[in-house]
């Protein structure tokens, strides 16, 4: 994906923002006031951002469309309907097992007209309100309702993220169940045949976007006592090498789909756009590691210095070249497998983000050098060079330790 695809990819994503804050506006809101003002219940600032905000925008702009990119297909007024409805009782239903100590029974009965609903407190009467206006245009189908079931019992198992004993595989189990299920159950309620291949792309989607979630809610959650991949990890560079394994398997998982090929570069593509926001905020993150040693006692940390901000033209910039960088993650290839260059003194370049080692071929000798410890964004600068030679012996060569490779 060159820089220009990148541009029209960013205006469309940012016109599919409008269109759902939009629509958030005009049909959401509305309801969610009517009930708020009928029980007599005011949402906090808190509860605003997440039930007419980020919880309906997410649905539908971070799952929703990305799967039906897959089709090359757009969400009918009747999917983004039930998307954004149930993306609003989706963040009801988190609160009231987080804060609230409902049980994952509990919560299905209510969402399943199962409950007396003068003995209920307040929220879960606004949870059932906007689960009847839910029905009354759509008919809740066995898939959602057993969707549902697991994405809630996995919601009620998310309380252990709170007890400082967690290990990082109970973690990655929690994140991994919890989101995917959820991701599944939106999925669900689309009017969509899905294959066996294509649900697992769309469960594996949801452990990537709950991981670019964590990396600008580090603060947040350490304050709140909440353990998660990037708070409890030894080293960033272990969660970074954990976030692009993730990415790896899910590019994977597109690419098995029976789909036009087209079709699996532009989800791809796509899914990109929002995770490249991640290795910009790991990069900020090694920043303020290097900075206070390890390990990290990160709930002593002040806040600019866990929280990436994104009004940096130079954050902004880095990230618009992390989005060419992932879009081009493809599967079934080596990460050290050399690509091709227009140069006059190079012939082919290779590089290893795993292991941080750059491998280049000069045109006129044939010899290949492997250099070793090269960040990416170096690589990313030296790809981006507009002479590759020239800043090959300028910065390559004298910069970093090297062997060459015998053929």
């Amino acid at each position: 994906m060159n820089y220009l695809q990148l541009t029209i990819y960013g205006l469309r994503l940012s016109w599919s923002g409008y269109k759902q804050l939009a629509f958030i506006k005009s049909f959401l809101k509305p309801l969610v006031e009517k009930h708020c003002r009928r029980l007599g219940y005011e949402l906090s600032a808190s509860e605003k951002k997440k039930v007419l905000f980020y919880y309906p925008m997410y649905t539908v702009l971070a799952c929703a469309q990305m799967y039906l990119t897959l089709k090359r297909r757009k969400l009918t007024n009747d999917e983004r309907k039930r998307l954004t409805l149930v993306g609003a009782m989706a963040t009801l239903c988190d609160d009231l097992i987080d804060e609230n100590n409902f049980t994952r029974q509990q919560i299905f009965n209510l969402l399943s007209n199962n409950v007396n609903e003068e003995e209920l407190e307040t929220k879960a009467k606004l949870l059932v309100a906007l689960n009847k206006e839910l029905q009354k245009f759509y008919t809740l189908s066995p898939e959602y309702l057993s969707q549902l079931k697991m994405a809630l019992q996995w919601q009620a198992a998310s309380v252990k993220q709170s007890d400082p004993t967690i290990s990082l595989e109970e973690i990655v189990d929690i994140c991994r169940e919890k989101n995917g299920h959820t991701s599944l159950m939106f999925a669900s309620i689309l009017d969509e045949k899905w294959s066996s291949e294509e649900l697992r792309f769309i469960y594996q989607s949801a452990i990537v976007g709950q991981l670019t979630n964590d990396s600008f809610d580090i603060y947040f959650d350490t304050q709140e006592g909440i353990k998660t991949y990037f708070n409890t990890a030894p080293f960033i560079k272990n969660v970074r090498k954990f976030f692009l394994e993730e990415c790896m398997n899910l590019h994977e998982k597109v690419s098995a789909c029976d789909a036009p090929i087209k079709n699996k570069l532009r989800t791809i593509q796509r899914m990109s756009i929002l995770h490249a926001f991640t290795l910009t905020a790991l990069d900020h993150l090694q920043e303020t590691e290097n900075k206070y040693g390890t390990p990290v006692a990160w709930k002593s940390l002040p806040r600019k210095d866990m929280v990436t901000d994104m009004a940096k033209n130079k954050n902004r910039i880095k990230t618009v070249r992390y989005m060419k960088w992932l879009s081009k993650v493809l599967p079934n290839e080596s990460n050290m497998k050399r690509e091709p260059v227009k140069s006059t003194a190079i012939k082919s370049i290779g590089y290893n983000e795993d292991k941080q080692i750059l491998e280049v071929e000069i045109l006129e000798t044939g010899r290949v050098y492997k250099y070793f410890n090269v960040p990416l964004e170096e690589y990313m600068d030296f790809m981006e060079a507009k002479s590759l030679g020239e800043y090959y012996n300028r910065v390559i060569k004298e910069k970093y330790e090297y062997r060459e490779l015998t053929l």
